[in-house]
């Protein structure tokens, strides 16, 4: 049975952190292994298994990085992808006082960094391959539940209105003509962003990114992201996530005419079909003609302020104007939506996010660890196994002798 010092064999520890990573408590894992495995387990030694080797995936992870500061790392491929684009976003858990007494003490919500990196076809042709918008950012039902749903995967639960907490229908992708998804990996981590820009960029070199001939990172313009582009990614395509600027544009036109929905209406497929089309200098002209007509906003204005959201928005585009050159981006066959890591992070959000779960920093960054390596495709969650020297063990079996 190859069993380790642990009193487990490589298999079965396999099966504990999967469930350990991936149902929605270490309760729910250790009821998941009784049933499906008939294997019994406490939830507390789920934990201490999952969260151990969680920790040991981050020890590797590190190694890797230092490989890579040292310019050692090699692709794991000859042949690099065609088609590569990086999708930067954050997350939230909520963790508790780290001091190992019970209970939970000093409760509050703390920032998760994910990277969704994937491989793209390769495009064909040199034409737009979509050069009308979709019909979904043009519907006015659906454009509101988009706008909601992008506010609740990023809001504080703590801070998030008792409405929000209605069910909406998830804003699909697939409604963009997109290149055909690959192959993703994911990162994921606590710690702060140049930590996580080494991750990211030991992960792409890993990965062959670098030698793509088209290659991006997808973003929402948060003040983080276009910095680590511009230190581990010079000369990579940067895109301004397009829902992202469209919850902007359609809050600027509704601020704009408020109580007026057809102006407001009006007002927001013009700019929405504007950017789609990459005339940029159109939309800045549409939000400075609306800021001029209501005035600049007053210093203690509130965040719900009409003239406080046209300003705000006004300023997002002029900031992140050289990055939204979305005609260009789908003639290249990159992504113009960081959908795809807005879907990841609450596959994620499924395992560490909830009022009532409170992580101690340590053991969230572990299980990151291991959600992130079963949430990739390229089968590195199982194959860790095959590879892993036995540890020393943990919880009640630490006395069993190995066999």
């Amino acid at each position: 049975m190859a069993l380790g010092t642990e009193g487990y064999s490589a298999a079965l520890l396999a099966k504990i952190e999967y469930a350990g990573a991936n149902e929605g408590s270490f309760q729910q894992a250790a009821e998941a292994l009784q049933r499906l495995a008939e294997f019994s387990i406490s939830d507390r030694h789920v934990e201490r298994i999952t969260e151990r080797l969680g920790q040991e995936r981050a020890e590797q992870r590190d190694r890797h990085v230092e490989r890579m500061k040292a310019g050692k790392v090699t692709p794991t491929h000859a042949q690099p992808p065609r088609v590569v684009a990086i999708h930067l976003d954050a997350g939230k858990v909520q963790l508790r006082a780290d001091d190992g007494q019970p209970g939970v003490r000093q409760p509050h919500w703390s920032d998760t960094k994910v990277a969704c990196l994937l491989t793209y076809t390769a495009p064909v042709g040199n034409a737009d391959p979509q050069p009308q918008p979709p019909k979904a950012f043009l519907d006015p039902p659906h454009v509101m539940r988009l706008c909601q749903e992008i506010h609740q995967v990023r809001s504080d639960p703590s801070t998030r209105p008792t409405a929000a907490k209605t069910r909406v229908k998830p804003a699909a992708e697939a409604a963009v003509e997109r290149p055909q998804r690959l192959v993703r990996t994911a990162v994921a981590t606590m710690q702060e962003a140049e930590a996580f820009g080494w991750m990211v960029a030991t992960e792409a070199a890993q990965r062959g990114f670098y030698e793509a001939p088209h290659r991006a990172i997808v973003g929402d313009g948060g003040n983080w992201i276009e910095p680590l582009g511009q230190m581990h990614f010079p000369g990579w395509v940067q895109v301004l996530d397009f829902l992202h600027l469209l919850v902007h544009l359609y809050a600027a036109a509704t601020a704009a005419y408020r109580g007026q929905g057809k102006l407001a209406w009006r007002l927001y497929e013009r700019m929405l079909r504007a950017a789609w089309a990459g005339r940029v200098d159109q939309v800045q002209a549409a939000l400075a003609e609306q800021a001029q007509r209501l005035g600049p906003p007053p210093p203690a204005a509130r965040p719900d302020e009409p003239r406080k959201i046209v300003a705000l928005s006004l300023a997002y585009v002029q900031k992140n104007a050289d990055r939204m050159n979305y005609p260009q981006y789908r003639r290249q066959g990159l992504p113009v939506t960081s959908a795809a890591v807005e879907s990841l992070i609450k596959q994620f959000n499924q395992r560490v996010k909830g009022t009532e779960k409170f992580w101690r920093r340590g053991g969230a960054e572990a299980v990151l660890q291991v959600r992130a390596a079963y949430l990739s495709d390229d089968g590195r969650g199982e194959e860790f196994h095959s590879h892993r020297p036995r540890g020393r063990a943990v919880g009640q079996r630490r006395l069993c002798p190995a066999a």
